[in-house]
């Protein structure tokens, strides 16, 4: 028994092990590349061509971050003006899927109508659809029939009701996983003592489903803020620029300095959607999870 025990003690530090390792890899994965990105942003030319390489500037230099924030430069305004596109477009995103998407998942999970179980495979089907997909018939009916009439094309508005097309449906899966979860005696116990279906779903359920409500409007917010091919496409001049965009225009055409300056860019880029990861995780992870389980 001892003998057996010993090796089943080794074989759980083994397997720790091994654990460890894999963890240790994945963060490597994940975190190198926007670490050099950080390391890259804080040096200078001269010693980004050095050779070898200084893997840790000696001093660094926040000249680049400065540069970023001086109005009297072109890379700058450009800089600022796809922040303000980017806050505007995932926030106005957010709310606007929140605000149609919450009442659409309360419905979905509550009440029973021919088609309900089509309408939430379809709903789920625009996040599994390949976005390339729709760039072309989208691109045909902005361009050639609303923008003629209507200005649309390069416009933030453009984007916020692109991106909201596509975030809507994860929006309306997420929660009506937390919905179904919740009891239905709760909210028709509210009813019989007086409230509307409102009331019950303002006052009841709603407080009840506050992890789904941050999680769902954290994932909604950081899909519009990372979404690139969108942007890439119907975007021409700084007036709907985003963040993403901003990086692609400044390392690939006249606006390019250098590479220390396109990493400073590309990290305060980076910065907004990791800070809210990090403040926001625990209640991320165990949103999704419950979401998921409970649905």
């Amino acid at each position: 028994m001892k003998n057996q025990d010993t090796m089943r003690l080794w074989q759980y530090r083994l397997s720790r092990v091994g654990l460890y390792f894999l963890v240790a890899l994945i963060l490597i994965w994940t975190l190198a590349p926007f670490t050099w990105l950080f390391i890259t942003s804080i040096s200078t030319q001269a010693k980004l061509n050095a050779i070898p390489i200084q893997w840790l500037p000696n001093p660094p230099t926040f000249e680049h971050y400065v540069a970023m924030f001086d109005v009297n430069n072109e890379t700058s305004l450009l800089f600022i003006a796809a922040m303000r596109n980017s806050i505007l477009v995932a926030t106005t995103t957010t709310f606007i899927c929140l605000l149609f998407g919450v009442p659409a998942a309360y419905s979905l999970s509550r009440f029973v109508f021919p088609a309900r179980n089509i309408i939430v495979m379809a709903m789920l089907a625009t996040r599994l659809l390949p976005t390339i997909a729709l760039v072309v018939p989208f691109y045909i009916i902005i361009v050639g029939y609303i923008d003629p009439v209507f200005k649309m094309f390069d416009t933030p508005h453009n984007l916020i009701i692109l991106y909201s097309s596509f975030i809507i449906g994860l929006v309306v899966w997420i929660m009506r996983g937390f919905f179904t979860a919740i009891p239905r005696d709760l909210e028709e116990q509210a009813m019989v003592d007086g409230a509307t279906r409102l009331q019950a779903l303002w006052y009841i359920i709603l407080p009840l489903s506050f992890p789904g409500l941050v999680t769902t409007g954290l994932l909604a917010f950081l899909l519009s803020w990372d979404e690139f091919l969108l942007a890439l496409v119907f975007s021409r001049t700084p007036a709907a620029f985003t963040m993403p965009y901003f990086v692609f225009v400044v390392g690939s055409s006249q606006y390019y300095q250098s590479p220390a300056a396109v990493a400073a860019g590309g990290f305060l880029a980076a910065l907004p959607p990791v800070i809210l990861a990090l403040i926001f995780q625990e209640r991320l992870i165990g949103g999704l999870t419950d979401g998921a389980v409970k649905g």
